[in-house]
């Protein structure tokens, strides 16, 4: 580089370093650079934490209801294959006088038939018969019981609550059907259902 270039080099750096902003102009640049970094650094889904929370809202009631619903539907359908089956003529495997005996004439039984929160509306019935059954695609016991004080006879269901019948749990409910009315709780693992 020749002294000539040294020299205009230095005189334009002179120049520039001359030209300056002022304080005024300094800090609008600086004010808008911080703001720009606030935005830039905001969660992007803040603004959109309201309407997430909402939509939340919105899906779980209608899961709830949906669900309520479902539920109500599912215990009819499941009162009306008992209450066919009370109507029904079928012969039962076994004749027993009590629910100890219907559990030892049944081997195969993968649960106890047995009441434990309902004993005492089931001490007004005596076991006359039982069978095994499905209900739902779940292992069943169908049971002809005699009111002792009618003499009318009935039926109760014992299934374990698995599969499909697990939406039934802890929903004891009264069904009512054209022609019977089936009354369905939950015993520990099991479900109970009792026509008259």
């Amino acid at each position: 580089m020749t002294t000539d270039d040294q020299q205009l080099d230095q005189k334009i750096r002179d120049c520039f370093m001359a030209e300056s902003l002022s304080a005024a102009s300094v800090q609008t640049i600086l004010a808008r650079g911080k703001k720009a970094k606030e935005i830039h650094d905001r969660a992007w889904w803040r603004p959109w934490l309201p309407v997430a929370a909402a939509a939340a809202f919105v899906m779980l009631v209608s899961f709830q209801i949906g669900k309520n619903y479902d539920v109500s539907k599912f215990a009819t359908k499941v009162a009306g294959e008992i209450a066919m089956r009370h109507n029904g003529v079928r012969p039962f495997d076994v004749e027993a006088h009590s629910f100890d005996e219907v559990q030892s004439s049944l081997k195969d039984l993968a649960f106890s038939v047995t009441p434990h929160v309902k004993q005492g509306l089931l001490s007004a019935y005596e076991v006359v018969g039982a069978r095994y059954c499905f209900l739902e695609g779940q292992q069943g016991v169908h049971m002809r019981v005699r009111n002792r004080t009618t003499g009318v006879l009935c039926t109760l269901y014992v299934a374990s609550l698995n599969g499909s019948l697990k939406e039934l749990k802890a929903s004891d409910r009264e069904v009512h059907l054209a022609a019977n009315d089936v009354t369905m709780w939950e015993d520990g693992d099991r479900l109970f259902a009792l026509v008259e």
